[in-house]
């Protein structure tokens, strides 16, 4: 952690030298294993002390908390979803999935996720608020609030000639925030493309 943060002093000074302004790391890196391994995975999907999905059809891995599980869906694409909140019949779950898909080469990435927004969600995507995350890396773009039935996070990436959209679920429900929270740092710090 202390060679990180000389790190990026350094960068920060010499980006202050260059008159440019460091963009802010909204969702900080995890930090490797610190046991060594002869794994071949990214080093963000290394760590001990947290679970790791591996998808390696779509070249992706992640860490998530340990407390949370993956779900039933199918074994191609993650279901991670947190304790269950609240005592009502019906319970709520902070979930995190990824779909992974072809991406547009003729479309930026805005183009493509204000087209799946539209089609998803029936407010207008300039209501959202859009902001630039690093994702892996690559440069991505977090949406939110998206409403439908609850409302959405979701992030839109593009690696190589694939789209993947990391969906986080409920942004509006208080008592599932902390969790929600959790799931989005623990998950984009993480994130990494296999190849």
């Amino acid at each position: 952690m202390k060679f990180q943060t000389i790190l990026l002093s350094l960068a920060l000074t010499f980006l202050s030298g260059c008159n440019l302004t460091p963009t802010p790391d909204i969702m900080p890196r995890l930090d490797p294993s610190p046991t060594p391994s002869d794994s071949t995975l990214p080093l963000t999907c290394q760590v001990t002390d947290l679970n790791v999905y591996i998808n390696e059809m779509d070249g992706y891995c992640f860490a998530y908390p340990s407390r949370f599980r993956l779900g039933d869906g199918p074994s191609d694409k993650p279901d991670v979803r947190g304790p269950a909140i609240g005592r009502s019949v019906e319970l709520v779950y902070a979930m995190f999935g990824v779909d992974v898909m072809p991406a547009a080469t003729n479309q930026t990435l805005r183009e493509q996720a204000e087209i799946f927004l539209r089609a998803f969600s029936a407010a207008d995507p300039a209501s959202f608020t859009w902001t630039q995350v690093q994702v892996g890396n690559e440069a991505g773009l977090m949406v939110e609030p998206v409403p439908v039935q609850l409302s959405w996070r979701i992030v839109f990436v593009q690696h190589d000639e694939r789209l993947f959209r990391l969906s986080y679920w409920p942004v509006d429900v208080p008592e599932a925030r902390a969790d929600l929270d959790e799931l989005t740092q623990t998950t984009l710090g993480s994130f990494a493309f296999t190849e």
